[in-house]
């Protein structure tokens, strides 16, 4: 299949490919007329578009999640590259032909999911954090769920393989962070806080028509219940796992996000437990950075603005060359 990249488009060029859907809506202009806002992906990235004309002939052919085919032609508006789409037409895509259209990880899923394995089986001691441990790393079910799933909808690691990558990166940290402050924190524990963290997103989080969407259960419970929910489970599989280490971990799952504001129904009340809130925010926000870098590489060393970080970004590795 030809296939034209959001990654290579420029400014002022026509642009006909095909790109998912990743989310539509039908909005009125200042004007009061009708138009189609769209944010189109493929495996480089994701791209604002917009059908300014003929709007009802288009409204109903293709929903998010589908696969268009689109005529089109690039401007920038608000230091952002954008597709201003002429044509569409709603195509079938099946088979090898998908990976060109899924954002995914750039390390080798396979080679991060045996990195982890060995980080936590070398240098876990405890013999009940590692029955827990192994509990997961041995349910297949659960492994696929982590090599395939994205760590979030769109905030950050938001692609195939994105909560492995994730998950690597935090307990790769808090391995350092376990070796740097030795005398105050049990390393078990931070490293199996590490991994379990986000263990909820397993059930959170869904595929519906190739798009990362929330289950009922992650609306109405959130990863963090969810979470606790399925470590609880599995220790009381463990015969006389002991009261106080189920506390403590899951003490650090319950306050990860740091403040109940940010959703965490207690804060930190342990060492491992604001280290885990750290480096858990850090690995985020650090993807943040990076992929809103990536996006306007091209065109400026500023990111676009971003509501989220509310704030501009700097790439500084480029402002530095």
């Amino acid at each position: 299949m030809d296939k034209l990249f959001i990654s290579d488009l420029k400014e002022n060029e026509k642009a006909d490919s095909i790109f998912l859907v990743k989310n539509k809506s039908l909005l009125k202009g200042k004007t009061g007329k009708d138009y189609i806002s769209l944010k189109l992906s493929d495996k480089t990235g994701d791209i604002k578009a917009n059908i300014w004309d003929n709007t009802q002939k288009f409204a109903n052919i293709f929903e998010a999640g589908d696969f268009i085919r689109i005529k089109s032609k690039t401007s920038i508006f608000q230091n952002e590259l954008q597709l201003n789409i002429s044509d569409a037409e709603k195509i079938d895509i099946t088979g090898g032909d998908l990976c060109l259209f899924l954002r995914s990880s750039k390390f080798n899923i396979d080679d991060m999911y045996l990195e982890l394995c060995a980080i936590l089986r070398e240098n876990i001691k405890d013999k009940y954090i590692g029955e827990l441990i192994n509990s997961f790393l041995n349910d297949e079910h659960y492994t696929n769920k982590l090599k395939s799933l994205p760590a979030a909808k769109s905030i950050h690691h938001a692609y195939i393989g994105g909560l492995l990558e994730h998950t690597l990166s935090i307990v790769k940290a808090g391995l350092l962070m376990s070796m740097h402050y030795k005398d105050s924190v049990n390393k078990d524990v931070m490293l199996a806080s590490c991994f379990l963290h986000d263990a909820g997103k397993i059930q959170e989080l869904r595929f519906n028509k190739n798009i990362t969407e929330y289950s009922d259960e992650g609306r109405l419970l959130g990863h963090i219940v969810l979470g606790i929910n399925c470590i609880s489970k599995r220790m009381e599989t463990i015969k006389d796992f002991p009261e106080n280490l189920k506390i403590i971990i899951l003490h650090s799952i319950a306050s990860h996000h740091g403040e109940l504001e940010f959703g965490s129904p207690k804060r930190p009340k342990t060492i491992e437990a604001l280290i885990l809130h750290f480096i858990d925010n850090m690995d985020a926000r650090v993807n943040q950075f990076e992929g809103l870098t990536e996006e306007t590489a091209k065109i400026s060393y500023w990111s676009n603005y971003s509501k989220h970080l509310d704030r501009y970004i700097l790439d500084s590795k480029s402002y530095l060359i």
